[in-house]
């Protein structure tokens, strides 16, 4: 019986272990060019703009969604977590 309990709380503590996991926010990547190398086709101005505004707000939002899913979690919280389920979607996709 002993030894069934110590497997037991071995299995557990591994679980744990296997499901704990150190969460990395979501950064906008370095282009590999320069703003401007697709003029005339789009203008540097337009690139900028979207990689360093459009691209940077949709990273600020999957990251702050992912904090508050994070935190849904660990209260056991479903509604919340379903909830949040659009917002990791959509911005999840513009990134």
């Amino acid at each position: 019986m002993r030894t069934l309990f110590a497997r037991t709380a071995q299995t557990t503590a591994r679980r744990a272990v296997a499901t704990t996991s150190i969460r990395s926010k979501h950064t906008v990547p370095d282009l590999d060019y320069d703003y401007n190398e697709l003029e005339p086709v789009i203008s540097a101005k337009i690139m900028q703009l979207h990689h360093d505004k459009h691209h940077a707000t949709y990273v600020a939002n999957l990251n702050a969604a992912e904090e508050k899913l994070h935190e849904a979690q660990a209260k056991g919280d479903v509604a919340a977590q379903v909830a949040l389920q659009p917002a990791i979607n959509f911005n999840g996709g513009g990134h």
